[in-house]
């Protein structure tokens, strides 16, 4: 699939990302503070932090042991999915704990890609995200705020450790929902465009399953992201020939037959 069509900021986005400073992602966001006691929202946060427990870890770069926030998949009820695939989970979003990050060396991840790393790029992180690292407490719930930042932090240090473009992709798809989450069109447009592209060149160059997508659900993906960003087109054309695929699961072929459907009207 040809990425040719994608403007030069959605090209540029993982420059742009790997120039940024952790000084300078820190400060974009306000420190998070722990919850007041007498905080009237606190039975709302008592309710949803049922939903989580702490999870152990081993960093692969530094070797320390640390907890991180984790979803307690029975108390998350799901919802629907937006026609991006996007989940929808009551009481809490668990994308927004789906990054893990050792608080010690800096080294920050999907959850997936966490212990797996390569020799040269444990150097790598070692060289260039650990001495411009400074610890940072979070608290036990995770704002939309929070989950961008920690999310920011993957990104960097999978652009720093020269990580796949799938894992890049996916990473810039979660973080366009959450602005999405923020009614912040611009930056969710800019995510989407970079995982446009990222997804693009993952399905050439990459083996399935791609961060857990399998082929047609990734081409899906990439349908319905062209969707929004302008590439009715090429999106039409990727699900007409998803839809005529044999061993198609229901709910995906119902997505498939719906994108098209709404693309079609668009066109006339």
């Amino acid at each position: 699939m040809s990425d040719k069509n994608i403007n030069n900021k959605s090209v540029s986005i993982y420059d742009e990302a790997n120039n940024l400073t952790l000084e300078d992602l820190y400060a974009s966001f306000e420190r998070p503070v722990s919850g007041n006691k007498s905080d009237p929202s606190i039975k709302k946060e008592i309710s949803i932090e049922e939903c989580l427990y702490d999870k152990m870890y081993i960093c692969p770069i530094c070797g320390n042991n640390f907890k991180s926030r984790n979803i307690r998949k029975g108390k998350v009820r799901f919802i629907d999915n937006e026609l991006d695939l996007k989940p929808i989970y009551e009481p809490i979003q668990p994308d927004y704990y789906d990054v893990v990050l050792c608080n010690k060396c800096g080294y920050t991840a999907i959850s997936s890609k966490f212990d797996k790393l390569t020799s040269s790029q444990e150097s790598l992180i070692e060289k260039n995200i650990t001495p411009k690292f400074f610890p940072k407490e979070y608290p036990p719930v995770y704002t939309v705020d929070i989950a961008i930042e920690r999310y920011k932090l993957a990104l960097i240090n999978a652009i720093v450790k020269k990580g796949r473009s799938g894992e890049k992709a996916y990473i810039c798809l979660k973080l366009a929902w959450f602005y999405r989450d923020k009614n912040d069109l611009e930056n969710e447009v800019m995510y989407l465009k970079a995982a446009h592209k990222g997804f693009n060149d993952a399905f050439v160059n990459e083996r399935f399953p791609i961060c857990g997508l399998e082929e047609n659900t990734l081409l899906y993906i990439i349908a319905a992201i062209g969707s929004r960003i302008g590439k009715i087109d090429d999106s039409l054309r990727i699900l007409s020939r998803l839809i005529v695929k044999r061993g198609l699961n229901t709910r995906l072929k119902n997505k498939i037959s719906d994108l098209r459907d709404i693309l079609k009207k668009i066109k006339n």
